[in-house]
């Protein structure tokens, strides 16, 4: 709300005016106005608001208070009741009166700085706001007294500003003004004085002098009064001086700099861009662009100040207001005039021609060292004719949006603050102590400033006027409600400041705009907005290309788009004004049918032993083009934690279909590339949603998916409970297919458990019910699994047959991530073989095919198998880099198997180049993981290997603990366990853990379990 006294009292809130009601309660509120911030007594209320009060005077006086409550209320003000009397708060800049005194106080601090133009500015900007006498209509003793007090600090406004214009060089234009001044206050001597200055300047000494005899009879009829000691003087001096010419000549070296900002902190990498950039080019143009509020106005000014001393001749500064609220964009003809009056060239050799004005600046400029500051440009062609075209001149042009068809421009392109500066501009507002004694909560402030310097600047500002810990601002940003009301400072606003460059838009931009607000993960593409607008992917590029020139966009990478946070809030705020609740949802269900479009199609192909189901479209968006696997997962790789957000807000807000079937088609890509993490809670959700809807299936295939992520964490007893289910369902569907995955899934995690006969047995049903189906791929599959468990029991023979039939079926069907599952498994057995030569010729290969389609547990499986497999051969520089990069790779993905692999696996490459210690800590770690994971392989073998360490350092006793925990560990029937009993039969043996550089004894066999990944 704006609360208007310069004039008949008027309020207007979101610039429309506001009804009060009668003449008392517009009274009582411009009474409250006057005394705003101090108690207004009960006494004096009645005495002015009545010459004879009635008996009800003070049950009217609050009855008038209750209705002006609701109003200012209502727009931010506080009206409070005290024994005495109200008192009025409003938030600061929303009184007229006190915007109009803050300007008159900062033009004169503008003009003690040496920028009168700056003062000049403000000064006309305090007198716009006068509407006419104060509070026209509205007379009391009180009112009379304080309007009479303006009406003489407006005079006094008007003097100060005809002082500067006349400083300026603001002759012809004054004299006009002046004399119409002077007629309506004939008494004012400053007034006189300065119309008497203007008009000797012009060359009218004689009329100079007449007016000074004007003011003597004036006074000495109406005050009996003479002059005053400054009329006399400047009356005295024109006698003695002698004729000046008509114009003054023209002035050089002067600044029209706004002030540079005290506090300015950090960017020193785009103010070295900058003067590298003004130092190295003649003429040097250099456009500044970025977002509203990114702090582009602040650098410039700064960078200008810092260079000041290099322009003798002069340094201009224009505000072009592109981007200003309910203002035009200034005209390149009044602009041009600006800057001639900034180089000194009087108003009235100014041209009213535009080209003249333009042939006349460069004219002026021709010989001059000056720098052009060209602030809140709107585009390339208001600026081109303001730019000068002297070797010796610098233009700074500022803009929200990128002017790319400025000729010969260096664009500087700035982005929100570094972390680093963005604490230390909040820590310079809001005061280090405070600061310093909460750095955390400074983090989160920061991190919710988006480090937008306007936010960072407004929120600390509040702050250090308030006794909150930076904890509490914190708290006030997190909600977004609240966090508008915190980023907004008087008339100035983080929300207000971006909607600028928004309602410069075409209307079909500004909608598209609103509409990116919906999208619930941090980036999107073209194919998303044009799904989001129902438009053509091409027309949704177009706008959203337009959106990042006009810097409402962020293009962090290529094809993708992104918004700063503050700016997706503003989008927000747009839209919930602007669009019914149905069209957003109507907008929102077309960008979640192409996610989960993308994710169906997108699996086909790269995921072919995915569970497949019909999606619930309503539509069938457009999708980017695929030609090969690769670009299936590249699509799904940038568009999965998209998709995860959309299955979120999906399962939040009800909208089951999305929530049960996003999850279902994304757990198998986040399986393959190792992104385990949230797949739980996923799943979980999932099954809400489907058995809300009551659909089975779904419900199937999100019991599946929970029974995977439970064994992920080696929550076993948990896992089988949830498969038994999941198959029962897809048993009583009639989906045999379904019920072929949860009997791979059910035996995988038997594998897990150490139950490997079970295993077997569920195996063995798979291949049967694949077989019975005539369901080739899956057979294939389940024949693989059949195989490790081969392995795991010591049959060799069989499991080599299944290998072999796999990879030829794989290969013919052209499935790359089937053949990776296969080569592990080939390499792994011909390790128990004790073939390394033929093992590291697979598991090389599993690698680079692991890579090449981005199969990312594939990579990990392998490269930890190949670390040992050179090892074994004796290149231990070798495997140590493998097994390394192993550990890392598993570390990167989460995966916790493939971490226990790589552990056990470089720990053993250590012990055998000696380095014992390394080897001990690698382990102690395989077996904390194991414990937390439920993996007793992996510990099985972790003991192994410290038994290995405690034995070469010759501690037999802790040696053999060791060896005895590990053969426990086994699950009964598996030949790993065949390792440590070979040691604890005979203490000088070696088995396939310890031997390197050497045949491997055949009679000692190294078994690992290696989950299935196809």
């Amino acid at each position: 709300m704006d609360y208007r006294i310069l004039g008949p009292l008027e309020l207007r809130s979101a610039g429309r005016p506001v009804a009060l009601g009668g003449e008392r309660q517009q009274k009582l509120l411009a009474l409250l106005l006057l005394g705003t911030g101090t108690v207004v007594s009960f006494d004096r209320l009645i005495d002015e608001l009545w010459e004879d009060p009635p008996q009800t005077a003070r049950r009217q006086v609050c009855n008038a208070a209750a209705a002006v409550r609701r109003v200012v209320t209502r727009g931010g003000g506080r009206l409070t009741t005290s024994t005495h009397g109200y008192r009025l708060d409003l938030p600061d800049g929303r009184l007229d009166a006190d915007l109009f005194r803050a300007q008159v106080r900062d033009a004169e601090v503008a003009a003690r700085e040496g920028t009168p133009a700056q003062a000049v500015a403000l000064l006309q900007s305090a007198l716009d706001l006068w509407r006419g006498p104060v509070l026209a209509g509205l007379g009391s003793a009180s009112i009379d007294a304080a309007a009479e007090g303006l009406r003489e600090q407006r005079l006094q406004a008007v003097e100060r500003l005809a002082e500067l214009r006349l400083e300026l060089g603001e002759v012809a234009s004054l004299l006009g003004e002046l004399t119409g001044q002077v007629a309506e206050h004939p008494l004012r001597e400053s007034l006189r004085a300065t119309l008497m200055r203007a008009l000797d300047l012009a060359g009218r000494r004689g009329d100079a002098l007449t007016v000074f005899e004007q003011g003597r009879r004036a006074l000495a009829e109406e005050l009996g009064a003479d002059p005053g000691p400054e009329l006399r003087s400047l009356h005295a001096e024109l006698l003695r001086a002698e004729p000046k010419p008509e114009r003054p000549a023209t002035q050089i070296g002067r600044s029209s700099l706004p002030f540079d900002i005290p506090d300015f902190t950090g960017r020193e990498s785009e103010v070295d861009s900058l003067v590298e950039a003004i130092g190295t080019r003649s003429p040097a143009i250099v456009t500044i662009e970025g977002m509203g509020g990114i702090g582009k106005t602040a650098l410039v000014v700064h960078v200008a100040h810092r260079l000041e001393s290099r322009f003798p001749d002069g340094r201009c500064y224009v505000d072009l207001r592109g981007f200003t609220a309910d203002t035009p964009p200034m005209t390149a003809s009044a602009a041009l005039e600006s800057l001639l009056r900034q180089i000194g060239v009087p108003p009235e050799e100014i041209p009213v021609d535009p080209e003249a004005r333009r042939d006349l600046w460069l004219t002026e400029t021709a010989h001059r060292r000056v720098l052009v500051v060209l602030d809140n440009a709107a585009d390339a062609g208001q600026v081109r004719p303001l730019l000068p075209g002297a070797p010796g001149a610098v233009v700074l042009i500022v803009s929200r949006c990128h002017l790319m068809a400025i000729e010969g421009a260096v664009p500087v392109s700035l982005d929100v603050l570094p972390a680093a500066d963005a604490v230390a501009l909040f820590r310079r507002i809001a005061g280090p102590e405070r600061a310093d004694a909460e750095p955390e909560a400074v983090a989160d402030v920061i991190s919710l400033c988006g480090r937008l310097p306007l936010a960072i600047r407004i929120a600390a500002s509040r702050f250090c006027r308030r006794p909150w810990s930076v904890a509490h601002l914190a708290e006030q940003l997190r909600d977004r409600q609240r966090r508008a009301r915190a980023f907004t400072a008087n008339d100035l606003s983080v929300a207000g400041v971006l909607a600028l460059s928004y309602h410069h838009l075409a209307a079909n931009r500004r909608k598209l705009f609103r509409s990116l607000a919906l999208v619930p993960g941090a980036d999107f593409d073209a194919y998303a907005a044009a799904a989001l607008a129902g438009v053509p992917v091409y027309d949704a590029q177009d706008v959203l290309e337009e959106l990042v020139e006009c810097n409402l966009l962020m293009q962090r990478r290529s094809d993708r788009y992104c918004l700063h946070d503050l700016v997706r809030d503003c989008a927000r705020d747009l839209a919930d004004a602007a669009d019914p609740p149905s069209e957003l949802d109507t907008a929102r269900r077309r960008l979640f049918d192409y996610y989960l479009h993308l994710a169906d199609v997108r699996g086909r192909r790269s995921l072919p032993g995915r569970r497949g189901f019909e999606t619930g479209l309503t539509w069938e968006p457009e999708l980017p083009a695929s030609a090969s696997e690769e670009d299936d997962i590249r699509q799904l790789r940038a568009e999965y934690k998209n998709m995860v957000a959309v299955a979120d807000f999906a399962s939040a807000h009800g909208w089951h279909v999305h929530a049960w079937q996003l999850p279902c088609l994304l757990t198998p890509y986040l399986t393959r590339v190792g992104l385990r993490s949230g797949v739980l809670e996923l799943s979980r959700n999932a099954l809400k949603a489907a058995q809300a809807l009551g659909d089975r299936c779904g419900e199937s295939m999100a019991l599946t998916n929970i029974a995977f992520a439970l064994r992920e964490a080696g929550r076993h007893g948990e896992v089988l409970e949830f498969l038994d289910r999941a198959i029962a369902i897809s048993r009583e569907l009639g989906d045999l297919p379904a019920a072929i995955g949860g009997l791979r899934d059910l035996g995988a995690s038997q594998v897990q458990a150490g139950m490997l006969d079970d295993a077997a047995v569920s195996f063995a049903e798979a291949v049967a019910l694949a077989r019975s189906i005539g369901d080739q791929r899956a057979e294939v599959n389940s024949t693989i699994d059949l195989g490790f468990v081969d392995c795991n029991l010591g049959r060799y023979r069989e499991a080599d047959a299944r290998f072999r039939d796999a990879l030829a079926m794989h290969q013919l069907g052209g499935y790359v991530g089937g053949e990776v599952v296969v080569l592990i498994n080939i390499g792994w057995l011909a390790q128990l073989r004790g073939r390394d030569a033929e093992a590291a010729v697979a598991l090389e290969r599993a690698v680079r095919l692991s890579r090449e389609i981005g199969m990312s547990r594939g990579e990990g499986i392998s490269l930890a198998w190949l670390g040992v497999t050179y090892r074994r051969q004796g290149r231990i520089a070798d495997a140590l880099a493998v097994g390394r990069e192993a550990l890392e790779s598993a570390r990167r993905m989460d995966l916790r198997e493939p971490e226990g692999d790589a552990l056990n696996g470089l720990a053993e490459t250590c012990l055998a180049a000696g380095r014992l210690r390394e080897a001990e800590a690698l382990l102690w770690d395989a077996e904390e993981l194991a414990m937390a994971g439920a993996l007793p392989m992996v510990r099985a073998r972790a003991h192994e290997g410290l038994a290995h360490v405690a034995a070469r350092r010759g501690d037999q006793d802790w040696a053999r603990t060791h060896w005895e925990r590990a053969v426990a560990l086994y699950p009964d029937g598996a030949v790993d366990a065949e390792n440590p009993r070979a040691h604890l039969d005979d203490a000088g043996a070696q088995c396939m853990r310890c031997v390197s550089g050497q045949e491997t004894p055949r009679a000692l066999t190294v078994v690992r379990e290696i989950a299935s990944v196809g």
